[in-house]
């Protein structure tokens, strides 16, 4: 079986149609009416492509555009954003930038310094590092997350280990891990539950008056700790609560304590 060709230029490059390479390294910029299949992707400028990109590694220094998916059976790091119409899935996702992906994410490893919206799921078989916010129109899975700017997500939210997060919190279901840290940097609600075996809730030193967790049920079977929360029910064996709590009471979506 002959090799496939290498796709070199020390300038950017337009394809018209679709590409099959072995190797690309392009010092510009790359462009192509079509998709593009290649084991290994180097592009140090931007990519811009009307259809999919299949590669085992990917590696792109500005920021990236796909009509489709972007699938890698390795590693993927862009120093820009990320745009897609369709999939992102790799082993380990880097990007430096935003993430914006129409349908899913799949990966063993999530880094995004830029922030994070995707319409689909989120299926992380490893840790969750966004800087930015992280939101999905449907449910999060990962082992563990830590997102500075804030989780949104109209399903449930599930980690095997912790999940700490700085902002507001937006979630249409249940939040489940093993520990739970969170700095209320605005207006928060669990429609759901908040199941964890280790609890810390507290204000964002930094955030506006306004800020506050609603959130119909917390239970734990340890000592939590929590401030600035209006919960209908709590099931543990000891609670710490600040001053700023409001636990048994029915919720109100039009309520705003006066903090």
């Amino acid at each position: 079986m002959s090799k496939k060709p290498d796709l070199r230029s020390i300038s950017s490059v337009t394809l018209e149609g679709d590409g099959d390479f072995d190797e690309v390294h392009i010092l510009g910029g790359l462009q192509s009416s079509g998709s593009l299949n290649a084991n290994y992707v180097s592009v140090q400028g931007s990519m811009n492509l009307l259809g999919s990109l299949w590669a085992t590694n990917v590696n792109v220094a500005g920021g990236v555009e796909l009509g489709a998916d972007l699938i890698s059976e390795l590693d993927i790091v862009i120093k820009g954003g990320i745009k897609t119409g369709g999939k992102l899935e790799g082993r380990i996702i880097d990007i430096s930038g935003g993430a914006r992906v129409k349908e899913t994410i799949k990966a063993s490893q999530l880094q995004v310094k830029g922030g994070v919206k995707v319409n689909g799921n989120i299926e992380v078989s490893g840790p969750i590092d966004v800087k930015g916010g992280l939101v999905s129109l449907r449910s999060i899975i990962a082992e563990e997350i830590d997102s500075v700017g804030g989780i949104s997500a109209n399903g449930d939210v599930k980690t095997r280990d912790s999940i700490y997060v700085r902002g507001r919190v937006e979630v249409g279901g249940d939040i489940i891990c093993d520990e739970f840290i969170f700095e209320i940097g605005g207006p928060s609600v669990i429609e759901g539950k908040l199941q964890a075996n280790k609890i810390k809730i507290m204000k964002d030193e930094l955030a506006k008056s306004e800020s506050f967790l609603r959130v119909k049920e917390i239970v734990s079977p340890n000592k939590i700790e929590i401030d600035y929360v209006i919960a209908e029910s709590v099931v543990c064996p000891k609670m710490k609560t600040g001053e700023n709590c409001r636990i048994g009471e029915p919720i109100d979506k039009n309520y705003e304590p006066d903090y």
